[in-house]
């Protein structure tokens, strides 16, 4: 089941996560490839990690407690930022899991652009501030944006 909800955090929360991540002074990395090790010919993109089993923490993890409060997570797998470049043409990347066993998932978009997010049977459109709950365990895809410089997204996996 997936759940839509608009307007997830407060405004000013929101307004200060964005203009972090959207900053000239966040740190991101570079990713060779999004979801096929063998598509080494122009997909890319970066990420941040702000929180990886076992024990990885980044200096900016604290950006997302009370995200994880609202999402009533009583434990954390990862949570991770990613940044698509804008391209020409909208392409769907292939489908993934985040993790292969049953658990739950939140997707926060944190800019408009018409990079939509796949499921089986759902057509998910970015828009600031909206998040996706579903079970990551079942297949999705992202996609490329071609409306924007750059489609931003942060994953929560968790219980």
């Amino acid at each position: 089941m997936i759940e839509i909800i608009d307007n997830f955090l407060e405004e000013d929360e929101f307004n200060k996560i964005r203009d972090v991540l959207m900053s000239d002074n966040f740190p991101w990395f570079y990713n060779d490839y999004i979801t096929d090790k063998n598509d080494l010919n122009h997909k890319f993109y970066f990420t941040h990690t702000f929180y990886r089993q076992p024990a990885m923490v980044s200096n900016w993890f604290d950006l997302w407690i009370n995200t994880l409060q609202k999402l009533k997570c009583n434990s954390i797998i990862r949570i991770k930022a990613n940044i698509y470049p804008r391209n020409d043409k909208e392409e769907i990347n292939k489908p993934h899991t985040d993790y292969k066993f049953k658990h739950k998932g939140c997707l926060l978009y944190i800019n408009d652009n018409d990079g939509a997010t796949y499921f089986k049977d759902k057509k998910v459109i970015p828009k600031a501030n909206r998040i996706v709950l579903f079970d990551p365990s079942i297949e999705h895809s992202s996609s490329l944006c071609t409306d924007a410089k750059r489609r931003v997204t942060v994953n929560f996996n968790y219980f």
